[in-house]
């Protein structure tokens, strides 16, 4: 980030560039909007900025309807051959890579893109708050999302809301014939652990 650059500059220019992005693609649209309206509610509740969250939940689905394969060499080998064993991780690998390219080079708001799909192991508050704002955010109607919704709104529970969260997709992974990514059962035993001691 630049010494000019203000998170809200940053917010701004991921708004600008969705908007031409995405145009052709109403509902990823208002559903990044959405993201980034839940996020920016979430860090005001949790001490972050709120700018830096509405960047990063309007730019998390930037690449959803990019080609991975006309595009994949934007990534490192690592991240290549992740994708191509899970291929619903590449729209955000891409989105955190032209976040970096277009807008900032900022760190946090690079990891809340790159990993919002499922989360990843010691995530920050940001990464928390992006990845459970992709779930719950206003327009998911889907039943799993509305619980978790409740749980993160109502009962004031991230944590909790993170593991059904986590357990939703798995189960839609399931049901679709695919292989769950096996980071996703290490953050379910992460954030039961972290349960239990907030529970103590």
């Amino acid at each position: 980030m630049s010494q000019n650059q203000s998170y809200k500059d940053i917010a701004l220019k991921a708004k600008e560039l969705i908007d031409i992005k995405l145009k052709d693609h109403k509902k990823r649209l208002i559903h990044s909007y959405g993201v980034a309206k839940m996020a920016a509610y979430l860090a005001e509740r949790y001490g972050i900025d709120p700018d830096m969250a509405k960047a990063a939940g309007y730019m998390h689905d930037y690449s959803k309807y990019d080609d991975f394969n006309e595009l994949k060499y934007l990534l490192n080998e690592d991240e290549r051959i992740e994708c191509e064993k899970y291929p619903f991780l590449y729209h955000a690998y891409l989105s955190a890579y032209y976040f970096k390219e277009l807008i900032s080079d900022n760190i946090d708001i690079y990891n809340a893109i790159k990993y919002h799909v499922f989360g990843r192991l010691n995530m920050s508050k940001l990464e928390e708050i992006i990845m459970i704002s992709d779930f719950t955010e206003e327009n998911r109607e889907y039943e799993a999302c509305i619980r978790a919704r409740k749980i993160l709104i109502e009962d004031n529970n991230l944590y909790l809301a993170i593991i059904e969260s986590l357990k939703s997709t798995i189960s839609h992974c399931q049901a679709e014939g695919k292989k769950p990514h096996p980071m996703q059962l290490e953050i379910i035993k992460e954030y039961e652990k972290k349960m239990e001691i907030k529970d103590e």
